[in-house]
């Protein structure tokens, strides 16, 4: 045979396979930062309008 001793005949189909899932992987990772940047923006947006509601309410309060 060809083979190399001590080289799996497989090991390019692994190497693509395991190349393929890095990519995959970044890909996810990307998203995942992505959508983490986006709900921190919602959370500091729900944030912002909870301590308006807050300051609103306060000053109808002290003016009566």
């Amino acid at each position: 045979m060809n083979e190399e001793p001590g080289k799996c005949r497989y090991e390019m189909v692994y190497t693509l396979q395991f190349q393929n899932l890095r990519e995959d992987l970044g890909e996810i990772k990307e998203r995942v930062r992505r959508l983490e940047a986006t709900l921190a923006r919602g959370v500091l947006l729900l944030i912002g309008n909870l301590a308006g509601m807050i300051v609103m309410l306060a000053q109808q309060l002290f003016k009566k």
